[in-house]
């Protein structure tokens, strides 16, 4: 077996993580299309597919008790072309958030899938090699999804969904060098020792965070090309750019994340939601493009510091047998965090009076601030101190 190939295709389901993103620098664009449609409905088209994946998330261990892996990454593969492409003939609002949802079906069963997988084939230092590389690939596929759907989208909006038709450069890919792994026996009182494990409260205290973070940062997803448009800051590519700014700034928040976090340690988490805190704050108070970029770029880093840590935590707090439990609760949580968004921002822009586009963005800066100097001073609570012995 090659392993290149055998790591290249493993990694390329990663690049389709970010794929609902592709929508968001077209949100202006197909809101002024349908204005009969109100704008909370027009974001579902980016937050509803985080609410389908969850459910295919939560059912994805069933699925594979009696599919394998390839299996299952063949079915992922052709939902994601079913929800994905058939929007560019639709102009129907009700059927095009139909394949939304489909296409949260397909990412829901990726995710697990993308780390499954590297479970499967890598030990050691070579599966945290391949771990750091997956966030990477996740930030390219950001990257490419928020490039094309920006640039497809100037012409028509309908454009947009030919983003998608990546899908079938990555179905061929997994199809001819992606094997099947080894099948790995787990006997019924490994099974019932799983099922029985408590897990520790700071599991679910991490749980709790992963969906705090995840419904304020998918308000920058569902309002940034907003903003952009709506103030004559620039067109619908010039969100796409914006976009792209922060899934680069993520790529190289990817890269670096070893090294951060063996620095930073238990203040990896904090520093994360203070980085993304610091970004957003400079993307809602600005009324300068460039500047906007800057705070994008420095989000994106905040965001790919934020989220691996929460996974390593997970991993290293969970006892052994109920580390994958954990880590599929948090990407339920993750989902449902980013489907919420829109509404629990709604309501709060209502009680100011305040609409869509930069409010809600000012209000994410401050909760990261916020929360990212409270986790700050809880770990520098909660870490041991010298005993000073008297002479």
């Amino acid at each position: 077996m090659n392993r290149v190939l055998l790591k290249a295709a493993v990694l390329s389901i990663s690049v389709l993580l970010l794929a609902a993103t592709a929508v968001s620098p077209a949100i202006a664009n197909i809101s002024a299309a349908f204005k009969e449609v109100s704008t909370q409905t027009i974001m579902l088209l980016v937050a509803l597919p985080s609410m389908t994946m969850v459910l295919a998330s939560l059912v994805f261990s069933k699925l594979s008790e009696f599919m394998g892996r390839r299996a299952l990454v063949h079915v992922a593969m052709l939902l994601f072309l079913v929800g994905g492409i058939p929007p560019y003939f639709m102009n129907d609002m009700t059927m095009i958030l139909v394949m939304r949802a489909i296409l949260g079906l397909s990412l829901g069963l990726i995710f697990p899938l993308s780390l499954v997988l590297i479970s499967d084939f890598f030990e050691g230092g070579e599966r945290a090699t391949i771990m750091g590389l997956q966030s990477v690939c996740v930030n390219v596929g950001g990257i490419l999804f928020s490039l094309l759907g920006g640039l497809l989208c100037v012409a028509d909006w309908h454009n947009t969904f030919l983003a998608y038709a990546i899908g079938f450069l990555v179905l061929l890919f997994v199809y001819f060098y992606l094997p099947e792994p080894p099948k790995t026996q787990v006997t019924v009182s490994q099974g019932e020792a799983a099922t029985k494990t408590p897990l520790p409260g700071k599991v679910y205290f991490i749980e709790s965070i992963v969906f705090l973070y995840n419904l304020l940062i998918f308000v920058f997803f569902t309002n940034v090309a907003i903003q952009v448009v709506g103030e004559n800051m620039g067109n619908a590519a010039s969100a796409g750019f914006a976009l792209t700014l922060f899934t680069g700034g993520g790529l190289v928040g990817g890269l670096l994340f070893g090294k951060a976090m063996q620095r930073l340690k238990n203040y990896t988490i904090a520093v994360g939601w203070l980085l993304t805190g610091a970004g957003m704050a400079l993307v809602s108070g600005t009324q300068d493009f460039n500047l906007l970029l800057t705070g994008c770029f420095i989000g994106g880093i905040g965001f790919s510091t934020t989220c691996p840590a929460f996974f390593v935590t997970l991993s290293v707090l969970s006892p052994p047998a109920r580390v994958a439990f954990s880590i599929a609760l948090a990407s339920a949580l993750s989902g449902i965090g980013q489907f919420v968004a829109p509404f629990v921002l709604e309501a709060v822009a209502g009680q100011f009076g305040q609409g869509p586009g930069r409010f809600p963005l000012l209000v994410s800066a401050v909760s990261f601030v916020a929360v990212g100097l409270l986790l700050l001073l809880q770990n520098y609570l909660q870490t041991p101190r010298p005993v000073k012995l008297n002479s």
